[in-house]
């Protein structure tokens, strides 16, 4: 009984590895230009008052996904703010995640709307430190779900909620789209103590994509493999595309999806050339944690 407990378990390591080899390997490397951002006080932004949100009312799926290159890791009370309007994307300090060797705490977030409820949903899971990582954020028919480089997450059912949000209390000041930060901290303290402190991402970024519809299925459970696309090209759904391929040096970087939202850069925010910054083969993780948050009214 030994042996033949034995034979099995050597059999079930066997058939372990061989389908963790036949998972996909990614290669990426940048395409040409990157938005190269120092975590001091440069961003880029899109000004609401001019261009509003980039999803419309009604829109009842999307897909926000984006490359980049983290650097540095926040301090404790600090959200290194990678891009945000109606979805937020940074990086938290590590106390907030279970994170293994050079990884990083990031959370992905969506304001999202229903007719009887409003809030912010979202998650927060490890990336890699130094290296290039693909996060997406996906949802439809009130499901929301996230994929990290190669795994992408199960769905997870909002009851109330089954549209993007148009009505996100912020102040006027932070109602802009912005990718990087704000040019300064932004503190939100209720009651007088520090909840946490909205600072600048430090590292680069290669592409990001806004899309009105759900661009991948959601794993049935679990965390499946995923196949993320190095190249985000621009079709009919794409109501954003920002590739920063502009000249280098550049400081307007152009929206390739031919909707006019010219991301602007301030305080030195520029594109420099990708080529030899991290490439990366992303090879097959099984450790991905990820931990849901509850849909909630937001306080910033």
């Amino acid at each position: 009984m030994y042996i033949n407990f034995k034979f099995r378990l050597s059999v079930l390591s066997a058939v372990l590895l061989l389908s963790l080899l036949a998972m996909p390997v990614v290669s990426f490397e940048p395409s040409g230009g990157v938005l190269s951002l120092d975590g001091e006080d440069d961003y880029a932004i899109l000004p609401f008052a001019e261009h509003g949100h980039i999803f419309p009312e009604g829109t009842h799926a999307f897909t926000v996904e984006i490359w980049f290159y983290p650097k540095t890791e926040p301090k404790e009370k600090d959200r290194d703010l990678i891009l945000n309007q109606q979805v937020s994307i940074g990086l938290l300090a590590r106390e907030k995640c279970i994170l293994g060797q050079n990884q990083l705490c990031s959370y992905r977030h969506a304001y999202l709307a229903g007719d009887t409820a409003h809030g912010l949903a979202g998650t927060d899971s490890p990336i890699q430190k130094d290296q290039w990582n693909y996060i997406a954020i996906i949802f439809k028919n009130g499901t929301l779900c996230h994929a990290t480089n190669n795994r992408i997450s199960q769905g997870w059912r909002l009851a109330r909620v089954d549209r993007v949000s148009l009505n996100i209390r912020r102040p006027e000041r932070v109602q802009d789209f912005v990718v990087g930060g704000y040019g300064e901290d932004k503190f939100v303290a209720p009651n007088g103590g520090l909840l946490y402190q909205v600072s600048s991402f430090q590292g680069e970024i290669d592409a990001i994509r806004f899309s009105n519809i759900a661009r991948y299925d959601c794993a049935a459970q679990g965390h499946n493999p995923f196949d993320p696309s190095p190249r985000f090209l621009n079709d009919e759904h794409t109501l954003a595309l920002w590739d920063f391929n502009d000249k280098e040096g550049a400081d307007r970087f152009e929206d390739t999806s031919g909707n006019g939202k010219t991301l602007i850069g301030m305080n030195g925010a520029t594109v420099i050339d990708g080529d030899g910054i991290g490439n990366l083969e992303i090879r097959p993780d099984t450790s991905l944690t990820t931990t849901w948050g509850q849909v909630k009214s937001e306080s910033f």
